[in-house]
Order: C-alpha cells, then sequence, then structure tokens
C-alpha cells in the first residue's frame, strides 16, 4: 500500500515549490579576478564581467569565492588549450597514425569542471532554475502592481458600488 501524501507545510522542502527571488544587483560583495601566472584571455575578463552584471551574482556569498574561482580558471584553460589545439587539430599517434590533438580532450574536462561550476552558481537559465531562483528584473513593473493595489480608489463609480 502507499504511503500518503504528507499535508501542506509539512513536506521536506518548506517552500512547497516557491522560487527565492532575487532583486536586481543590490550591493554585493564583488570578488576580484586574481592575476595568475601568466595573463588571463579576453574571453575570460568578458565572463566574469558578465557574470557580475547579472542579477543571480547578488545570491553569492564570501564561502562561493572559491567556485567563482574555479570556474573562471578552468573556463581560461579550457579557452586556451582550445586556441593551441586549433593551431594544430591532427597530431602524430603513438604508432605514427594521426590522432586528434590530445589538448582538445584536456579542454573538454576542463569544461566539465566549468559546468559544474555553473550549476552551483546558477549560471544559464536552467541552472537557476533548478536551484530555485526566480529573477525579478522587472522593477517597473512590480512597482505598478503595488501601486495599483496600494493606492485607494478615487473614482465616482467605486464611490456608488454597493459592496462597500
Amino acid at each position: 500500500m502507499p504511503r500518503t501524501k504528507k499535508p501542506a507545510g509539512t513536506a521536506v522542502d518548506r517552500r512547497n515549490g516557491r522560487q527565492a527571488e532575487i532583486a536586481p544587483l543590490q550591493s554585493v560583495a564583488r570578488f576580484d579576478l586574481p592575476d595568475r601566472a601568466g595573463d588571463w584571455r579576453g574571453e575570460t575578463v568578458q565572463a566574469w564581467a558578465k557574470f557580475w552584471a547579472d542579477p543571480v551574482a547578488a545570491a553569492l556569498t564570501e564561502v562561493d569565492e572559491v567556485v567563482l574561482l574555479r570556474w573562471a580558471d578552468h573556463l581560461d584553460r579550457a579557452a586556451q588549450l582550445v586556441a593551441e589545439a586549433d593551431l594544430a587539430p591532427v597530431a602524430k599517434g603513438s604508432m605514427g597514425q594521426p590522432v586528434e590533438n590530445p589538448k582538445y580532450g584536456i579542454a573538454s574536462r576542463a569544461m566539465g569542471v566549468v559546468e559544474k561550476c555553473e550549476a552551483q552558481l546558477g549560471i544559464g537559465a536552467l541552472n537557476r532554475a533548478r536551484l530555485g531562483i526566480a529573477i525579478i528584473s522587472e522593477k517597473a513593473a512590480l512597482e505598478d502592481v503595488n501601486r495599483r493595489y496600494m493606492q485607494p480608489a478615487t473614482t465616482e463609480e467605486d464611490e456608488d458600488d454597493p459592496r462597500d
């Protein structure tokens, strides 16, 4: 016999499907992109800037800095390796046969780390949805809703309403 469902409000997830709402860019402790032995590639610097321009960055805390730096480091590493491998896409194998440049495989593993970090950080629409983050991007629309419900009715039509 199957178990009965728990009553509303007693499930493990107390939000019962409600999504956490994040307002657009409040004051957030922004982490600086650290210097590594070499220079960061332009793609990495752009991705870093775009991440901080996204409202999901408002959900970060100091603990997330490690994951964010891992994301940027592996993103940079993957871009660098692909650029190097593209110069010589075919390499010579152990028996002299043509094989794919092994740097592509290393870049692919680095992108795997990038994708795992993106899932943790909520980068991408699906990852945000999986984390239960709904970004309020239309502040004006929210203000309109608040204004509509907070202002008292002042029209003649409302004064003659029999429900009052």
